[in-house]
């Protein structure tokens, strides 16, 4: 910690450094934060025999509140109810107590005992916002006690922060008229890249690649048809697959209309990877393909993987979902798809196939993620939120 300089502790029950989406994006505002003048200091909830570490020059103190994860999920859910407690003592043991402190997840259970505590000690309470789940199910909407604890803080308690870091244009407007302290940042990414050829040469074929967990967000069923189509029509194409195992695989393969042997041939399945892995296979691949549905949480967040391929100069197929409207340039810097339907996805793909030697996407991917996505171009609004 340096003298003079303040101090802000991201807190919330995430794992970090390696928790996924969620700990790139805590550690892509740290840096925000660092390159701002602020000292930072990150508490997260996981499990760990190490209380205190250091990641990149980032204090991290691991406050063991996620215990209750291998309970069955309604009294997994009913115990998340008791997060929270460990984070305010860890604060309150604090001798130097931050100047503010930045919520990322944790909800109604986390703002409950954060929102007097900071009040108390006269610190900002910042809400870094990043989704909005949508509920399984009508059942779920109003007796799930999980997703009642995100309602109450998103439509609540939320509002009543210091102030807010939104990653869309959609909960920014949600917020704009009950917070006037409000800053919207993009999840961000710095990658040192070798080069910015097509690693499709003569007859290889075009590497297109899926890395993540589908779940609802994404359409993996409509990337593999099309991809699997597209080769049906003659295009020499490859599909690459990070993050689901290959037994997982046939979930979202085709019932009927390619053999086994064709699918076998044109998906490849890496199974789970770990991120920096991931990060080497969306590299040397020609085409990161990202599909999503027009849902609330899909408007609400915004995909990290998006970010990262485009940082490592890999263009993107997409469509249009969240605020990618406004780095996703057709043909310049990637491919728009008007739609997420497979004979749409499956033309975009024969003509992402036509592109594919023009280095110039690559190029350009990079330079979009140079200007819209490193962690420095944010510095200046976390001045303004923080002060």
């Amino acid at each position: 910690m340096t003298e003079g300089r303040k101090l802000v502790a991201y807190v919330g029950p995430y794992s970090f450094p390696n928790g996924g989406a969620a700990a790139r994006r805590i550690y892509g505002n740290c840096r925000s934060l660092q390159c701002a003048g602020y000292d930072v200091v990150v508490s997260s909830g996981q499990l760990s025999d190490a209380p205190m570490q250091d990641y990149n020059g980032i204090p991290v103190v691991s406050l063991n509140e996620r215990r209750h994860e291998n309970l069955p999920t309604l009294l997994k859910h009913l115990m998340y109810f008791t997060a929270g407690k460990s984070t305010v003592r860890w604060l309150e043991s604090l001798e130097r107590k931050p100047d503010a402190v930045i919520l990322y997840s944790g909800y109604s259970p986390y703002l409950i005992r954060l929102l007097p505590w900071a009040r108390k000690n006269n610190v900002k309470l910042i809400f870094d916002a990043v989704e909005w789940y949508d509920p399984p199910g009508l059942i779920s909407k109003f007796l799930s006690p999980y997703f009642l604890n995100i309602e109450l803080a998103m439509r609540v308690l939320v509002k009543r922060c210091d102030g807010l870091i939104v990653i869309s244009e959609y909960l920014k407007n949600y917020y704009a008229p009950h917070s006037k302290n409000i800053i919207k940042v993009p999840p961000t990414a710095s990658f040192d890249v070798n080069g910015l050829s097509s690693s499709a040469e003569g007859t290889e074929p075009v590497k297109f690649v899926y890395a993540g967990t589908p779940g609802k967000k994404d359409s993996l069923s409509s990337i593999v048809s099309a991809v699997l189509t597209a080769h049906d029509a003659g295009q020499n194409v490859e599909l690459h697959i990070a993050g689901i195992s290959r037994e997982k695989l046939s979930e979202y393969t085709p019932s009927s209309g390619f053999s086994q042997a064709v699918i076998d041939e044109v998906v490849k399945c890496h199974g789970v990877l770990n991120h920096s892995d991931t990060v080497n296979l969306v590299e040397v691949s020609d085409y990161s393909i990202i599909i999503r549905p027009n849902i609330r949480s899909v408007e609400a967040g915004f995909p990290t993987k998006f970010v990262e391929s485009m940082a490592l100069g890999t263009p993107v197929i997409a469509n249009i979902t969240s605020d990618l409207s406004a780095y996703l340039d057709d043909g310049v810097n990637g491919l728009v798809c008007p739609d997420s339907n497979v004979d749409s996805l499956a033309r975009v793909i024969d003509k992402a196939v036509d592109l594919c030697r023009d280095g110039d996407l690559r190029v350009k991917a990079k330079e979009t993620a140079d200007v819209y996505f490193t962690p420095e171009s944010y510095a200046k609004d976390f001045n303004y939120l923080i002060g």
